[in-house]
């Protein structure tokens, strides 16, 4: 739960503050739409096991699964540079001591994701693409490195939006 934070927000903290809601939740959007299709591909390439399909759907895997990389960087960075000050300052005026925590346990989550894709990566570029069972150990590694980001996003938002939305309530 948050304490009631800080000293109520001005027109242009509060306009930024919905800029950043509006972007968090779109990129959030895109990334698990990213997420479910890889997985999807995931299932198909289960089902294709061994055959010479499953060394091609790997590859393309691995293409997106780099590409989805390069996003989640990019988003992670933008909440370091703007969304975590933003709402540092406003958590910190209330004196919200589970913010901090919060914020460092979604970074280890997301380093925790990171290994796990790097880990699938590499193992990919290891297996020929029709060794049923590299191919299994690689779905496993891929499999868990989905289910850590899709729980670091849900985080994410559980901590990020009720701060936000007090900081708008604030603003009325």
């Amino acid at each position: 739960m948050v304490n009631d934070l800080g000293m109520p927000l001005d027109d242009d903290q509060a306009a930024s503050v919905q800029q950043v809601l509006g972007r968090l939740k779109d990129e959030h959007g895109a990334l698990k739409k990213e997420l479910d299709h890889v997985q999807e591909m995931t299932t198909h390439l289960v089902g294709v096991l061994g055959s010479e399909e499953s060394k091609l759907l790997l590859q393309e895997i691995r293409k997106v699964m780099e590409n989805f990389m390069q996003q989640l960087e990019a988003h992670e960075h933008w909440e370091e540079v703007e969304v975590l000050p933003l709402l540092t300052e406003y958590a910190n005026q209330g004196m919200e001591p589970t913010f901090l925590t919060s914020t460092w346990v979604l970074e280890e989550d997301h380093k925790e994701a990171e290994r796990f894709v790097r880990s699938f990566l590499d193992y990919v570029d290891q297996c020929n693409g029709t060794d049923s069972i590299k191919l299994k150990k690689a779905i496993t590694l891929l499999s868990v490195a989905c289910s850590v980001i899709s729980e670091h996003l849900r985080s994410e938002e559980e901590m990020v939006f009720p701060i936000a939305n007090q900081m708008l309530e604030r603003y009325v």
